[in-house]
């Protein structure tokens, strides 16, 4: 299939409509409910740095929150750049645990190659989406075993701490459907997307944003416009 003109497609005016919401309701304060105690558990388990992921008395996490994580993120330390991963894939997977197990011991079969993955793609992350994405996925590989597309660009989304010009955008399975259905992306595949795609992607959303901008008469995120592609 040829690749899809992405310059024709135009945002859905269902999202036109999202975007009237107030930023800091739909994006700080998206809250995830998080299995804290599973969490703990298994990292004291298997003895890794970062643990545990939040005190036992955490029962959410907000993108907010991780916003905050990152803006007193010590990049050179291992634990600090691990407890930042394990809060990600908490607020990504919810109470939806069947994977983290299997990424938990491929941090542990690696963890200096996994922090320094991390490491490389938090620095890309704020001016390369393509370098940052390449870090995390070399070659169309997972540079860390089970994180894929859909967890490893919320690690280089919240790298941003929600600044308006942070050029890196979650891309996963949901946000890819909507895309595909509803936006006529004819082009763009399920999963395992390699970087020249993501660029795309994040480029398409970032055209959006800035119309919409002009249209609202105030910045417009491009993870406003992710936030209605997750859910529309």
């Amino acid at each position: 299939m040829a690749p899809t003109d992405l310059s024709c497609l135009q945002l859905p005016r269902a999202c036109h409509e999202a975007l009237a919401k107030q930023r800091s309701a739909r994006i700080d304060s998206h809250t995830i409910p998080v299995a804290t105690t599973w969490w703990n558990t298994e990292l004291a388990a298997v003895g890794l740095p970062g643990a545990p992921m939040a005190s036992s008395d955490v029962t959410q996490l907000s993108r907010g929150d991780l916003f905050a994580d990152v803006a007193k993120l010590d990049t050179d330390s291992d634990e600090e750049l691990l407890r930042f991963l394990w809060r990600v894939l908490a607020w990504g997977s919810g109470m939806k645990l069947r994977l983290n197990r299997k990424r938990m011991r491929a941090v542990a079969d690696s963890p200096s190659s996994a922090v320094a993955a991390l490491h490389q793609a938090l620095q890309a992350a704020r001016e390369d989406p393509a370098r940052a994405y390449e870090a995390l996925h070399p070659r169309d590989c997972n540079a860390i075993a089970y994180l894929g597309p859909a967890f490893s660009t919320k690690v280089l989304y919240f790298a941003g701490r929600g600044a308006f010009d942070h050029p890196c955008a979650i891309l996963d399975s949901q946000v890819a459907a909507t895309l595909r259905t509803i936006c006529k992306w004819e082009s763009l595949g399920d999963n395992a997307w390699p970087a020249s795609t993501y660029v795309r992607y994040c480029t398409l959303l970032d055209r959006w944003a800035r119309e919409e901008g002009r249209r609202f008469g105030r910045r417009i995120g491009i993870d406003e416009i992710e936030r209605w592609l997750f859910r529309p």
